[in-house]
């Protein structure tokens, strides 16, 4: 089990002159990180045409999804086989697909599926037999007779044919004339062109889909080909996914397409990567998709082996703003293919899904962080391999590029928005932090303590579903502790800590005393608990500790064996924040609204402070020794404006005589604070 991290009286100290830093490979940092100009995101590639479709397709339907949710929950798919001639002519789709599932309650007498009610079903049967069924709503109830019991296997057929709606299927052009017909089914579109229980949480455990197309097109689907018949002027391709899959996820791609095969090899044989593009983006398609094969030992170097590694991988390309993670093979934008190599971050981001989201898919759409934050963050993992650290910092710099984010993770304002993807990827970074201390691993860069919770994350829910509690409770186990206070800010919440930071120290040592004061100040969200990484300057070289802050308002006493020159804070950017250095900074700063003055140093008993403040208001000024224990207090209580004096004896709290050395005294006002050294003699 992991370590807990300390609390603050424990602080972690790491001299940086002993770091192993990881050399940077040369290579080009994303040439669309540089000029970014607000309001016009390169990034939006990846969600806005997904948000658009969905909005669409939410306005269409006749009956929320959630309102059918209980009545799904009564029976669990196994087995999709999907029949159908797509017609590019017409734009119709005619066929059957069948449907085997198991009930899970006793006496099931009806089955609802999802369907777009502008599509005719021409029949249903219910095990072999003509069913008696209802189809408005855009739902099919079908009647069991008899009901299935508990347990019971069963299967449902339904013969249709129609005109789909023009989203999740789509019909188009390319290169002159050449049609290409296309699906992006996510989140709930594969009830527009196929009948089908549509929803993330119950996958199929396999599927098969054929697909009869003019014989002077191919047709791709996922998994495996078995087959393609020749029909005379059509040709039937049937593609069989042996992995489980959820339908949003079930995809067609047809064209006049061109195709190779490029190879993974790892250490257990090898995999067909297939690729099918139109044949006039060939050339710069073979260049742009030649990174699949090493992107892919990347990610399985971060995630565990590539999840349908007994099938394939590949592309097709589709007349599409951005990209979408079909299982086995994502349907690739043609705006990507350029040949110059400027998408490979969305070649990345559609790869890490197979791991998250096609592999374990988001339980609810309220989890779809859980499918996009972490892609996102797989592409930050490609530049770390890339150039190294700096790769993967000036990466996760970039997902902050605006400053801020909308909303919360869990439960979107949108189901596909920045916050989903990049504050998603942010959280995977600031939890690889996290877990590198838990695992007292106190150098940042190394990934393997979070590499060992996502494997366990993946391993548990494999080719399943997963919801955020169900990720909480790995992140728990792996840390050994409650991480609400992760958690419940960073997924659940909205907006980040905004820190506000001071120091002072003493120049008599060794050992030196720091005192570091932190104060979160944010108005929009409630407090954070975070390990801080600070890193303090000496005359000898930097020292990086980790304090736990877990108070609006916090001190916290710091020995250094070397005189402390400076305070960076979070220096590795590693948590998501604003922050500014505010006085009393160094020795004798202070701040402009309120004031504190010590007597000359070194003083005796009775030591004089003279401290002013602007208005009236509660007032504590507190002695505390260089270990942040409380010595004495002053004064606590409300002072009228104007300047004041308290004496020190030179007595602690419980009445004995203070020992000679140093210590430190702090004013904390409604206006400010202010701190100063004393050196005790006596």
């Amino acid at each position: 089990m992991h370590r807990t991290l300390a609390p603050a009286t424990r602080i972690i100290v790491l001299t940086l002159a002993t770091l192993l830093i990881v050399a940077a490979v040369a290579h080009a940092r994303p040439t669309w990180m540089d000029g970014r100009e607000a309001g016009n995101d390169p990034r939006a590639i990846l969600w806005e045409s997904k948000q658009a479709a969905f909005e669409r397709l939410q306005e269409q339907l006749a009956l929320p999804p959630t309102a059918i949710r209980a009545t799904q929950d009564d029976y669990d798919v196994t087995w999709y086989d999907i029949d159908i001639e797509i017609d590019e002519g017409p734009e119709t789709v005619a066929g059957t697909v069948l449907m085997r599932a198991t009930s899970l309650v006793a006496g099931l007498d009806e089955v609802i599926l999802d369907f777009y009610d502008n599509i005719t079903v021409d029949a249903i049967t219910y095990n072999g037999s003509s069913a008696s069924y209802t189809h408005n709503n855009d739902l099919i109830t079908v009647t069991l007779s008899p009901a299935a019991a508990s347990g019971e296997e069963f299967e449902i057929a339904v013969t249709y044919h129609g005109a789909p709606v023009d989203d999740a299927l789509n019909f188009d052009t390319h290169g002159g004339g050449n049609p290409i017909i296309s699906s992006l089914s996510e989140p709930i579109g594969a009830r527009q062109w196929w009948p089908c229980k549509d929803r993330p949480d119950d996958k199929a455990d396999s599927a098969r889909i054929a697909l009869t197309v003019d014989d002077a097109l191919v047709a791709v689907s996922n998994g495996m080909l078995e087959s393609e018949v020749d029909n005379g002027t059509t040709k039937t391709f049937t593609w069989f996914e042996g992995y489980p899959i959820t339908t949003y996820l079930i995809s067609v791609a047809i064209s006049n397409y061109s195709s190779w095969t490029d190879t993974y090899t790892y250490a257990g044989g090898s995999m067909p990567i297939e690729n099918y593009v139109y044949p006039e983006d060939l050339s710069d398609a073979q260049e742009d998709l030649n990174i699949t094969a090493d992107a892919i030992a990347v990610l399985e170097n971060a995630f565990g082996q590539y999840p349908f590694i007994e099938e394939r991988y590949g592309h097709a390309e589709f007349p599409w703003g951005g990209a979408m993670e079909h299982q086995t093979c994502t349907s690739y934008g043609a705006v990507l293919i350029r040949g110059d190599h400027y998408y490979d971050w969305i070649l990345v981001h559609e790869l890490g899904h197979m791991w998250w989201g096609d592999s374990v898919t988001c339980g609810t759409w309220e989890d779809i962080w859980l499918n996009e934050g972490f892609a996102s963050y797989s592409e930050a993992l490609w530049f770390e391999y890339q150039d190294g650290e700096t790769g993967y910092d000036d990466y996760i710099e970039s997902y902050d590029y605006y400053g801020y984010f909308d909303g919360p993770i869990y439960d979107p304002v949108s189901t596909f928005n920045r916050t989903v993807y990049d504050k998603g990827a942010l959280v995977l970074h600031m939890l690889r932090r996290i877990f590198a201390l838990a695992d007292g691993t106190q150098y940042h860069y190394p990934i393997d303590a979070l590499e060992s919770v996502i494997a366990t994350y993946g391993a548990t829910y494999a080719y399943s579903s997963a919801i955020t509690p169900e990720l909480q409770a790995i992140c728990e186990a792996a840390y050994g502790g409650d991480m609400d206070w992760f958690f419940v800010p960073w997924i659940y919440g909205e907006n980040r800590p905004e820190y506000e930071y001071s120091w002072i120290a003493t120049n008599q040592g060794p050992p030196h005393s720091l005192m570091l004061h932190i104060d979160q100040v944010q108005s929009n969200a409630g407090l954070f608990t975070m390990p801080i990484d600070i890193e303090i300057q000496t005359t000898a070289g930097d020292t990086l500790v980790t304090v736990w802050n877990d108070q609006w308002s916090q001190d916290f006493f710091i020995s250094t064996d070397a005189q402390p020159t400076g305070v960076s804070f979070d220096p590795g950017n590693w948590i998501l924040k604003y922050v500014s250095q505010v006085s009393p900074t160094g020795v004798e700063d202070a701040v402009s609204s309120v004031a504190l003055r010590a007597p000359v140093n070194p003083t005796r008993a009775d030591a004089a402070l003279a401290y002013s403040v602007p208005s009236t208001g509660h007032v504590s000024l507190v002695v505390y020794d260089v270990t942040g224990r409380v010595v004495a207090t002053l004064v606590d209580g409300v002072v009228t404006a104007g300047a004041h004096s308290a004496s020190w004896d030179g007595r602690t709290t419980d009445g004995t005589t203070a020992a000679s050395g140093v210590y430190f005294a702090r004013l904390e006002t409604t206006q400010g604070s202010a701190a100063e050294k004393l050196v005790l003699m006596k």
